[in-house]
């Protein structure tokens, strides 16, 4: 007999109206080749299968390809427009040759904007994000930039991605000045090993605005997995370059020093998720982002279709969580300090528990 298969859960983006699946397709490595863009289609084709009806991309994502590779792949799926969403990010640019190519300068959000539609073969995005917040442009453009998109028709919501609390409320007070479109979500990073900004840093903004997140790299960049649990030689991977070791926390925990000590606690992980009924560490990894409710959705890099069902099987998994199992894995991976409650205005040293 087959087993049933999961059942996915959809969430509000925020205070937004827009519903969006708890996982959400990602893959910000993808290049453009025949053999990627038959496994692109393969893999869209099972997220709508498994119920995930968001797809997230951006302009930097390959200096586009990726844009062009999912776009191909939604077109070929035969899903109604109604039927997905879609959110890609302006700030880095397609082409890194001219001045005016990258920011958030009024000309780049609106040419950018226009340029990924084309490779994304859209009328629309669901969602634009601001990729990252640009010293160097006044809030009041990027506010009037993103407003004008959202009254042609190109985009329904704008968001941000990497900003801070402060930055964020800046372009929420602009908007509430001129009568303009509030930005409605953040794209953080969110894991184990990355917890200050969703636990403490933007409670602020989900307390007293209903900020959504659409929070990024689950497994910490594929470190959350299963071979870490042993000596693992790291040449040829990510955490090989120094940008991505330190964007993942990969020195904290496994500089030679540390290696020991951490690969005690990832096989402590690992029983966790053998109780809840995973033998898989990324799924817990997922399940443990998705089982916070400040979460509107988890962005996961779903490279593989096996990825897509791993994360499928995540949402399950999030449903059994306990406070008790939430304690034990913080006892591996401490709670940030600083919570705090804005709308009972009293301290909360951890947001996630508070939800049990």
């Amino acid at each position: 007999m087959e087993a049933p298969k999961p059942t996915m859960e959809y969430r509000k983006l925020g205070k937004s109206g827009l519903e969006v699946s708890v996982v959400a397709y990602g893959d910000m490595l993808a290049q453009e080749t025949e053999e990627n863009q038959k496994k692109t289609n393969e893999i869209i084709n099972k997220c709508f299968e498994v119920g995930i009806n968001y797809f997230d991309t951006a302009e930097g994502y390959g200096d586009g390809q990726h844009e062009t590779m999912l776009g191909k792949a939604l077109k070929q799926s035969g899903k109604k427009r109604e039927d997905y969403v879609v959110s890609t990010k302006i700030f880095f640019g397609a082409d890194k040759t001219t001045p005016n190519a990258q920011g958030n300068a009024r000309k780049h959000i609106i040419e950018g904007l226009n340029a990924s539609l084309k490779r994304l073969q859209l009328d629309y995005v669901d969602i634009v994000f601001s990729h990252r917040h640009d010293d160097d442009v006044p809030v009041e453009e990027v506010v009037f930039a993103f407003a004008q998109l959202i009254k042609e028709g190109k985009a329904f919501y704008w968001a941000t991605s990497e900003w801070t609390p402060e930055q964020i409320i800046e372009a929420m007070w602009v908007a509430d000045k001129y009568g303009l479109p509030a930005p409605v979500a953040e794209q953080d990073q969110y894991n184990l090993l990355h917890r200050r900004n969703q636990e403490v840093t933007y409670g602020y903004l989900f307390d007293k605005f209903g900020y959504g997140t659409t929070i990024w790299s689950p497994v910490a960049g594929g470190l959350l997995t299963n071979k870490y649990t042993e000596d693992f030689d790291v040449k040829g991977t990510r955490h090989e370059i120094p940008l991505f070791a330190n964007m993942f926390h990969y020195h904290e925990y496994f500089a030679p020093e540390k290696a020991k000590e951490s690969q005690k606690k990832w096989k402590e992980l690992l029983e966790i998720a053998k109780e809840l009924g995973t033998d898989n560490i990324s799924i817990l990894a997922i399940a443990w982002c998705v089982r916070n409710k400040e979460v509107s959705t988890v962005i996961a890099g779903l490279s593989k279709p096996q990825y897509v069902e791993d994360a499928a099987k995540a949402v399950e998994i999030s449903k059994k969580f306990t406070k008790e199992i939430e304690e034990r894995i913080n006892k591996l991976f401490p709670v940030p300090d600083g919570g705090f409650n804005w709308k009972k205005r009293v301290i909360n040293t951890n947001r996630r528990l508070a939800q049990y």
